[in-house]
């Protein structure tokens, strides 16, 4: 599956993954991304089970995150999250099992808690 987005009968836009979140398309995954905040205020984004992601691609799921808590919108995952993302949450030292000021005050859903 490539990296794009597609609009739900809601109004929500879902952003699939492609195989790769990494430096090498993050000027693709953050325009695709912003494009969605802009257009929906519920994004979700769908891995490909063998998406690679690299410190990159985490800093924009986070900026994403923020911004569209900072605009009163969601940003969430759809489906399972990807091990290739905990592990490079977990190298980089990114777990947060406190509240997240961004997200109402409640854990993280992408660095420490659940969907």
């Amino acid at each position: 599956m490539p990296l794009n987005s597609s609009v739900r009968e809601n109004g929500a836009i879902i952003v699939t993954s492609g195989d790769r979140l990494t430096i090498e398309n993050a000027a693709e995954f953050s325009r695709i991304v912003r494009e969605a905040l802009e257009a929906s205020s519920i994004i979700e984004l769908e891995f490909d089970p063998a998406v690679e992601i690299d410190i990159t691609g985490l800093q924009i799921i986070c900026s994403a995150c923020k911004s569209a808590a900072n605009s009163g919108k969601i940003f969430s995952y759809h489906g399972q999250q990807p091990q290739t993302l905990a592990d490079i949450i977990k190298s980089s030292g990114a777990e947060r099992h406190s509240a997240c000021k961004h997200n109402n005050n409640s854990t993280c859903i992408w660095f420490g808690g659940t969907n």
